[in-house]
């Protein structure tokens, strides 16, 4: 396997073991570990891998350095789009075909789906995932959306497409939350495809974690979410884990017990005593702030054509309109793009960005991992992947769809970076980090 020496370097570290001890305890050469911690990495041997892990109390995947790096885009051809179609059977007919847009290797890509379904057959559910999803019609047609097995507004619904001149603003657009049911049909006598996105779950390495307790603790825990986190309930569990309740947070900070109880319970005017309350025990206020919920009685969040279009502007040389979006999956970014002329402003997105060319001929120029300017052209159902922070900028005519996940920085990171002691020093001390922490 190819081993990567910045994972080696941190659990060394981790593990508080240098590097002549962790040759002794693996039965290695000192030499090998030293070329293993210099940052090119290197190729070893099972055998050696399965020592070093071992002597760290680690699996060998735990320090596998194979995955790609170095990646800033990757271009798709409409072509090699159609070179991934797959059929799909569903309720005894052919129910999709599938087709994968552009993406690294082990990476989550968009797919567009043919929608089969006739218009006169109610379209048999799936079971739904983990990941949510944001989903937008191409048309040419309208299709059925259903997402419930009772059939009412919320779960059964017509999803336009766009015929009018505006047509770059594709169609309407919804986001779904984690194991919402769905399938889809034709509306009409016209055929039509849609781009669907399952992105990042932020809940997935809670879930895998989850997935490691025995039942009772996992029972626990289960009937803690009961609650559904509210202010009130969060905050007698954060302030226990500290040896706290109520009462004596209220003492610690100073503050009035009349005024602790509104402040943790979420209650308006509650934010200065919030504050002072958790920062007396160490926790960050907006945990225990009220979320913000903006979807329809099966967790989605749709979006119209006419809504759309209210949110045309001019986003740097850009015009774009929104896709859909919710405060609950602030990650989950789509947006309509047209580009027009030569003087495409440049972009540098926090997370792997995801277009599909929906109309129209554009050129994309980007900055590679050697700094050298890099450009391509091509026309609808091309597609491309742009890597996180990776300088790139569209021109020509035409449109794109442009979509996004927090695969790489996401809300949750941005959170613990706003917490954390001198960022951009950690981070860059960080960054390809092979040095002990300072005994040999």
């Amino acid at each position: 396997m190819r081993l990567d020496p910045f994972k080696l370097a941190h659990w060394a570290n981790a593990r508080k073991i240098t590097p002549p001890q962790l040759a002794e305890r693996a039965g290695v050469d000192p030499a090998l570990v030293t070329a293993m911690l210099s940052a090119e990495g290197r190729d070893i041997g099972d055998e050696v891998a399965a020592a070093i892990a071992e002597a760290l109390d680690l699996a060998p995947a735990q320090l596998d350095g194979s995955g790609a790096h170095g990646l800033t885009a990757i271009w798709q051809s409409a072509d090699e789009l159609r070179a991934t179609h797959r059929p799909i059977q569903r309720d005894g007919i052919h129910f999709y075909n599938y087709y994968t847009l552009a993406a690294p290797p082990g990476h989550v890509a968009p797919v567009i789906l043919d929608i089969l379904c006739p218009q006169d057959r109610l379209p048999a559910l799936n079971k739904g995932h983990l990941e949510p999803a944001i989903t937008v019609n191409l048309g040419p047609g309208p299709i059925h959306g259903r997402w419930g097995e009772h059939l009412d507004e919320s779960t059964w619904q017509v999803i336009e497409a766009n015929q009018d001149q505006d047509a770059w603003i594709v169609g309407e657009s919804y986001i779904e939350p984690s194991f919402c049911p769905h399938s889809y049909s034709l509306a009409s006598d016209q055929p039509a495809r849609i781009v669907s996105y399952t992105g990042q779950a932020n809940l997935a390495p809670l879930v895998e974690e989850a997935n490691t307790w025995g039942a009772p603790a996992f029972d626990r825990f289960a009937k803690v979410l009961g609650s559904d986190l509210a202010p009130g309930a969060l905050a007698d569990l954060v302030l226990a884990a500290r040896g706290h309740d109520r009462a004596s947070a209220a003492r610690a900070a100073g503050v009035p017990a009349d005024q602790a109880g509104p402040a943790f319970d979420g209650e308006p005017g509650g934010l200065d005593a919030l504050r002072d309350l958790c920062s007396a025990v160490g926790l960050d206020y907006r945990l225990l702030l009220p979320p913000v919920r903006r979807h329809d009685a099966v967790g989605k969040t749709y979006l119209s054509l006419t809504d759309s279009r209210e949110t045309v502007r001019t986003f740097q040389n850009y015009t774009v309109a929104s896709m859909a979006s919710a405060p609950h999956l602030p990650d989950l970014v789509g947006l309509f793009v047209r580009v027009h002329g030569e003087g495409g402003a440049e972009l540098a997105e926090p997370n792997e960005t995801l277009y599909l060319v929906s109309c129209g001929e554009v050129t994309l120029e980007w900055t590679d991992a050697s700094g050298r300017l890099q450009s391509r052209t091509g026309g609808p159902d091309d597609s491309v992947w742009v890597g996180p922070y990776v300088a790139h900028r569209w021109s020509g005519d035409g449109a794109l769809l442009k979509l996004s996940s927090g695969l790489h920085v996401n809300s949750l990171d941005l959170v613990e970076l706003t917490n954390t002691y001198a960022p951009d020093a950690t981070i860059r001390r960080a960054h390809h980090d092979v040095q002990g922490w300072g005994y040999e």
